[in-house]
């Protein structure tokens, strides 16, 4: 389909081919996919006169995606319009009715006013449809997930942060795997994956979920991506204690230092927003110690060992990938375990461990997809200054060493920690923290001195592009 039209004020002969936009002139073509759709304007002071836009997304080398227009003018203007849109409705798999559930508290504050200024223009001009949820209050968008009615949608769109992510997830995990017969219990069970993709616009205090799938904590590239209509799979963390699913988790859990942390700057310091995470870290550091708290305990990892013999001395030594473990207590070809005294266990979605180092670079842990996570594990030795030189390499995404006396890090499959010194304390707040462990910000209580972590792949269905 062909179309002479004056596009940005030059004649130019614009074709519609192939799943393609092409301008002639320059050459230039747009997938479909890559168009977002057509609205129009007037323009001139005295002799108004009414023009299409064309809108289409562009990429920039940060993983930003942004949106750009075309003014499009001529004869044969409106029937290029209606072909145009049409196509798009056909030939595209952009979602048609979407649920967006919007936490107006998370964050700074901005989700309401990002909804109103981006996403829904965006998802208007494309043709999106949406049944639009203001959560009012703690507990709200889970309530939705349960009761709502996802017959005629698309998409679930949320504009919240990682906690946002976890409480809707876990609804609908829940409710599909009872809905086909899983045990949820059993940490060896094959989840189903959910039949519903998510959509995760990052407007909360941690947006990790959104960065890890769509490369960016950019609002509009997030809503960009359900435009575009591709989904990938995702993959989840699912913690189980004393014989229960606890629950499941798209970003990190720890133990220890990191869940007091959370803990403190969640009920002593939220009033701080977004620094609190700059601010309790210091002042824990400085004033409560980073060794304040220390566990002895069996850790049993899932992963790939290998053997191998040193040539020089002639001893075998024990390999996860290209790194050599140290302090081991035994090993397995699928499990190595360490009995080992530690102030931290933190472990993240996604994979850490680049060219033999440590870097956390959130875009790149997806790509490629990894089949195993990180898992980090503090030991008691770990020296004060190595923690702020820790820190400072999250912040600044730069890799790092890894002292074997100070810190384990591996890429695992899952694993088993088992408390020896168990979680009970004379000090009732002592005991209080001792029994908290921390999934996507979310703290649970554990019952019993142990808790497991299994990596579970591909079970939930993202809009993103990035991947």
């Amino acid at each position: 389909m062909k179309y002479s039209l004056v596009v940005d004020g030059l004649q130019t002969e614009v074709v519609l081919d192939d799943g393609k936009l092409t301008f002639a002139s320059s050459g230039v073509s747009y997938e479909f996919n890559d168009i977002i759709g057509c609205d129009e304007i007037m323009t001139g002071w005295f002799r108004k006169k009414e023009v299409a836009r064309v809108w289409l997304i562009e990429r920039d080398p940060s993983n930003l995606m942004i949106k750009k227009s075309k003014v499009i003018s001529g004869d044969q203007r409106k029937g290029f319009q209606h072909d145009l849109t049409e196509k798009l409705r056909k030939e595209t798999k952009r979602p048609k009715q979407v649920l967006v559930l919007i936490n107006p508290i998370g964050g700074n504050g901005t989700a309401r006013k990002d909804f109103i200024n981006i996403v829904e223009p965006l998802f208007k001009l494309s043709g999106i449809s949406m049944d639009i949820v203001l959560s009012e209050r703690p507990g709200h968008m889970i309530d939705v997930a349960k009761t709502y009615d996802f017959t005629n949608t698309d998409g679930v769109v949320l504009l919240g942060g990682d906690g946002s992510y976890h409480e809707v997830v876990n609804v609908l995990m829940r409710k599909r795997q009872e809905e086909q017969g899983v045990d949820i219990n059993d940490q060896n069970s094959s989840l189903s994956p959910l039949n519903i993709p998510i959509a995760m616009i990052p407007t909360g205090t941690g947006n990790g979920v959104s960065e890890n799938n769509t490369g960016s904590k950019d609002v509009l590239t997030a809503a960009l991506h359900v435009v575009k209509g591709r989904t990938v799979s995702s993959h989840l963390l699912a913690l189980y204690s004393n014989g229960s699913l606890l629950g499941f988790g798209g970003t990190a859990s720890t133990y220890g230092f990191m869940t007091d942390l959370l803990f403190y700057a969640d009920r002593k310091f939220r009033w701080l927003g977004r620094s609190r995470y700059l601010f309790v870290p210091m002042w824990m550091l400085l004033f409560k110690s980073h060794t304040n708290r220390v566990y002895n305990a069996k850790v049993t990892y899932y992963t790939n060992v290998t053997e191998r013999c040193n040539s020089e001395t002639s001893e075998t030594e024990i390999y996860v990938e290209d790194r050599k473990l140290s302090g081991y207590s035994s090993f397995t070809s699928d499990t190595v375990v360490f009995n080992r005294k530690f102030w931290n266990m933190m472990t993240l979605n996604g994979n850490v461990i680049y060219d033999g180092n440590v870097k956390i670079d959130v875009p790149r842990m997806f790509i490629p997809k990894p089949t195993m996570c990180s898992s980090f594990l503090f030991y008691d030795s770990v020296a004060l200054g190595s923690v702020f030189t820790f820190f400072k390499h999250i912040r600044k995404r730069t890799a790092m060493d890894v002292p074997s006396n100070e810190l384990e890090v591996l890429n695992i499959q899952g694993f088993n920690v088992e408390l020896t010194d168990g979680i009970d304390d004379e000090d009732p707040n002592m005991m209080m923290l001792k029994r908290l462990v921390q999934l996507d910000g979310e703290m649970f209580e554990l019952k019993a001195p142990s808790f497991q972590l299994r990596y579970k792949l591909d079970v939930v269905q993202i809009f993103s592009s990035h991947l």
